[in-house]
């Protein structure tokens, strides 16, 4: 089997509401959809998200598929050191990795394909056959977040997610409403998305600590790993640690200086499935649990990290990351449906996923419309 060609197909798909956080505000997902083709006819899917932006990651993809052609795709290893050692992208990690697992998770699509198996009985086999994820409530005012919080525990969810980082008297007021709506049984998570200095961030993870918070995720800059560790040391609630875990070489210095309880990474930010996967083994061997975190993933790579996260067995004692709640429609078959905040690992062969073609050619024309749904928006008010 060889890679004969490459289709990229960048989309935009709008949220229901807007998502809000410390660096702006976004309307909708902007992503990249991969798909390899190969001589004997099958078809590998892929998906790169769009960060720092859709055309950035384009234009890294652009430049790697030439370099596919002829290649078999069961060479995991190979093409993608070939990708970082003599194609750069080595040195540019961050985009490069984003592209680069849009590629490698077409390639597990392929094999897994090929050998008439789903991708997780390559990678180990299931430990799971769910995966549990948070209900992410948006940022707005207090009062409608409780709300919200209710409506989510009425549906099963058992972990509530919000964005902080707006200011410490906002701050406190969101978190109270929702542990208030959502009750002593519902675990509540916060992100800061760095918006602290570490003295800042030691006094409002004591203001939240009678929420009985699960964790506070990124208090502090992402390039100041001794701020995380400073934190960590002395707070009574977990660190988890997202920006600070972008490569597999930050999260070995999380685990050699004990900067964090809790490791949030995932495919894009690694690049790759059998990196995540190997990321995930590195922590079990600390005794640190990883969750999957989540630039805003369509079906195609929430399925990819079902796989891998279902085969380990550091991964699934929390909820991880989604988005899928807040998309107006997927562009996949069969669509993900919850059940009590979990998902189902596929069992079709590969990543257990087609495309949804209609729905793909409605995303694309919004993109060629509309353009990219930033990340970095600007905010607007809760009144």
């Amino acid at each position: 089997m060889k890679i004969t060609s490459i289709d990229l197909t960048p989309v935009t798909i709008p949220f229901r509401e807007a998502e809000t956080w410390f660096w702006g505000q976004r309307r909708g997902i902007s992503n990249v959809i991969v798909r390899l083709h190969t001589d004997n006819g099958l078809i590998g899917l892929g998906e790169a998200v769009g960060f720092p932006s859709a055309p950035v990651v384009l234009e890294a993809l652009t430049g790697i598929t030439p370099f596919l052609e002829g290649k078999d795709p069961h060479h995991v290893e190979s093409i993608t050191r070939l990708l970082y050692t003599r194609r750069g992208w080595h040195h540019y990690r961050h985009v490069g990795n984003g592209a680069i697992a849009g590629i490698e998770m077409a390639l597990w699509d392929l094999i897994g394909k090929a050998a008439g198996q789903p991708v997780v009985n390559l990678l180990g086999g299931p430990l799971t056959e769910t995966v549990p994820f948070y209900y992410h409530i948006p940022w707005k005012a207090a009062d409608a977040m409780g709300q919200e919080a209710k409506r989510a525990v009425a549906l099963g969810i058992t972990t509530l997610y919000l964005k902080i980082g707006f200011g410490a008297e906002e701050d406190v007021a969101m978190v109270a409403a929702v542990r208030e709506a959502g009750g002593k049984e519902v675990k509540v998570r916060v992100d800061a998305n760095e918006a602290w200095t570490p003295a800042e961030a030691i006094h409002m993870i004591r203001k939240l600590q009678p929420f009985e918070i699960e964790f506070v995720e990124q208090p502090v800059s992402m390039y100041d790993m001794d701020a995380l560790a400073r934190v960590r040391a002395v707070s009574a609630v977990p660190i988890a640690a997202n920006q600070t875990s972008w490569t597999e070489f930050n999260v070995l210095d999380i685990i050699r200086r004990q900067a964090a309880d809790i490791i949030l990474t995932d495919q894009h930010q690694l690049g790759g499935l059998l990196a995540f996967k190997k990321v995930c083994a590195l922590c079990e061997y600390a005794q640190l649990p990883v969750l999957k975190h989540s630039f805003g993933d369509l079906g195609i790579s929430t399925a990819a990290a079902l796989h891998v996260l279902s085969s380990c067995p550091n991964t699934t004692s929390m909820a991880s990351q989604t988005h899928l709640h807040f998309i107006e429609h997927d562009i996949v078959r069969p669509v993900h449906a919850f059940s009590h905040g979990t998902l189902s690992v596929p069992h079709a062969p590969g990543l257990g996923v087609e495309l949804d073609l209609e729905q793909v050619t409605e995303a694309h024309e919004r993109y060629r419309r509309e353009g990219e749904y930033s990340p970095y928006g600007e905010p607007r008010s809760t009144s």
